[in-house]
């Protein structure tokens, strides 16, 4: 039933459809989509486009709407990365009135550096930051202070009307923060696609039973937790968990920093379920931790289900986590969800029902 929430949510809150309830006749016509839903937005919108670029990463859904297309590196700047970000500039230099559909993932796959700073030093710099398991918001300041697009930059550019829409994977109201910002500040018109509450939302209205059949027969009704979570992944499991002392269900969404400290594999959704499952004790319940965007870090899944308790070593779990190895322990506790790359970037999504 989880399971079948998730994918129910993510559906509600496809760019291709989201999208085209913002969209409006006066705006431009020439659009540049950056970031992992880039193909998606564009293709949302693909009877307004006269002419499109994209930017988007290495694996992600490609438009299939006609498009100068340009696929960088994610979450590493690669060489690919700086051709895509010369690429824009040659696209937005030949266009006066431009529409922006802006998405996470958009800082990585293009790029350009700002005047006295290389390629070099951005990618060793960008590898830092990523690592260091500093909010988001934090490591966006940084990149907008060695790049000549980022933090409004790209938009002060723009000859004629600039107007962004995004579809945005960031804290509520940080539109800034999205794929650090390219054109905002700076555009005419900025307007919110969807976030993680919408999908949040979309979660709650599928588990209250407006999807039909068995959920709506069993599922007890939801806590709705409206606010990110944006702790540390520790706190993130503590406060899920709280969460089931004042209701059987709860629907939460957002993104826990987490610190990579080792080689293994997993990602914020499988090292969140371990850490719940370390915390619970002997709760039963039934939990899933799934990425909107189909990829959790580098563990090859969206995420991860889970029934406990569950029998697993808690020295070997925490001997895991301590290298980022949480993958290792997920497939212990419960089973990886994987389907294909979705082109949703809404960050994460959690369901968690005791028993």
């Amino acid at each position: 039933m989880l399971r079948h929430i998730y994918l129910d949510a993510l559906a509600r809150c496809a760019p291709e459809r989201l999208v085209r309830e913002v969209l409006r006749d006066d705006m431009p016509r020439d659009v540049v989509a950056i970031g992992k839903s880039a193909g998606a937005l564009l293709d949302g919108i693909a009877g307004h486009a006269r002419d499109a670029f994209v930017a988007i990463p290495t694996s992600y859904k490609l438009p299939a709407t006609r498009a100068h297309v340009a696929i960088g590196g994610h979450p590493d700047y690669t060489e690919s990365s700086f051709e895509a970000g010369d690429a824009l500039l040659r696209f937005v230099d030949a266009h006066d009135d431009l529409l922006f559909l802006i998405s996470g993932g958009g800082s990585a796959c293009v790029e350009v550096p700002a005047r006295g700073f290389s390629r070099a030093q951005l990618a060793d710099e960008n590898a830092r930051l990523i690592a260091s398991g500093l909010p988001i918001g934090a490591i966006n300041a940084r990149r907008k202070e060695l790049s000549a697009i980022k933090g409004g930059k790209l938009a002060q550019r723009v000859r004629g009307r600039c107007v962004t829409l995004v579809y945005s994977d960031v804290s509520t109201g940080a539109l800034g923060d999205v794929a650090s910002g390219p054109t905002i500040p700076g555009s005419d018109e900025v307007v919110l696609i969807a976030d993680n509450t919408t999908l949040v939302r979309a979660a709650a209205e599928a588990a209250s039973g407006k999807m039909g059949g068995p959920a709506r027969r069993s599922l007890p009704p939801a806590r709705f937790i409206e606010q990110q979570i944006e702790c540390d992944v520790d706190d993130a499991a503590r406060f899920l968990l709280a969460q089931l002392d004042h209701a059987a269900f709860v629907i939460a969404g957002g993104e826990p920093t987490v610190a990579i400290c080792g080689d293994g594999q997993g990602g914020r959704c499988c090292e969140l379920a371990v850490r719940v499952a370390l915390q619970a004790g002997d709760m039963r319940l039934e939990a899933l931790f799934g990425s909107s965007d189909g990829v959790d870090g580098n563990s090859g899944s969206a995420g991860v289900a889970v029934r406990l308790p569950a029998d697993f070593d808690r020295a070997e779990a925490a001997r895991e986590l301590a290298r980022s190895n949480s993958l290792a322990v997920a497939t212990r506790i419960g089973q990886p969800i994987r389907i294909p790359a979705a082109g949703n970037n809404l960050r994460d999504l959690y369901l968690l029902a005791r028993s």
